[in-house]
C-alpha cells in the first residue's frame, strides 16, 4: 500500500512481536517504529511524534501501566492500545480505565489487530 494512514509507535520487549507487528502495519499503509522498554518509548514520542502507541503491559523496568500514565500526563490525546500476553480483565479495565484506548490479547488476531488500530487512528484524529 501506498497510501501513509499515520505513525504508530510499537513497544514490545519480544522482538519477534514487535517485527511482527511492524511489518503488519507497515503493510496496511502506517509508518511503524519500535521501541523496547519503557524509558526508549517515552525518549521516541519525543522523537517520532506518532498518532497511535501499540503498548505492551509487561515491559522489563517500567511496566507498561506506567508508561500510560506518563503518556497520559504528557500526551492526553494520544490513543493508546494496550498489548497483553495474558488476558487478566482485571489489569485491561485499569488500563482502560487509565484511558487506554483498548486492548489486544497475543497472539494476534489480525483482523482484530486491524479493526482496533483504524478505531484508534480515528478517534485519536
Amino acid at each position: 500500500m501506498s497510501t501513509f494512514l499515520g505513525r504508530v509507535l510499537v513497544v514490545d520487549d519480544e522482538p519477534q512481536v514487535s517485527a511482527m507487528l511492524q511489518e503488519t502495519l507497515n503493510y496496511l499503509g502506517y509508518v511503524a517504529e519500535v521501541a523496547s522498554s519503557g524509558e526508549d518509548a517515552l525518549r521516541a514520542l519525543q522523537d517520532s511524534q506518532p498518532n497511535l502507541l501499540l503498548l505492551d503491559v509487561s515491559l522489563p523496568g517500567m511496566s507498561g501501566v506506567n508508561v500510560l500514565e506518563r503518556v497520559h500526563a504528557t500526551y492526553p490525546h494520544l490513543p493508546v492500545v494496550m498489548l497483553t500476553g495474558n488476558v487478566d480483565l482485571e489489569v485491561a479495565q485499569r488500563t482502560l480505565n487509565q484511558g487506554a484506548f483498548d486492548y489486544i490479547a497475543k497472539p494476534f488476531d489480525l483482523a482484530r489487530l486491524r479493526q482496533v488500530v483504524e478505531a484508534a487512528m480515528a478517534a485519536g484524529g
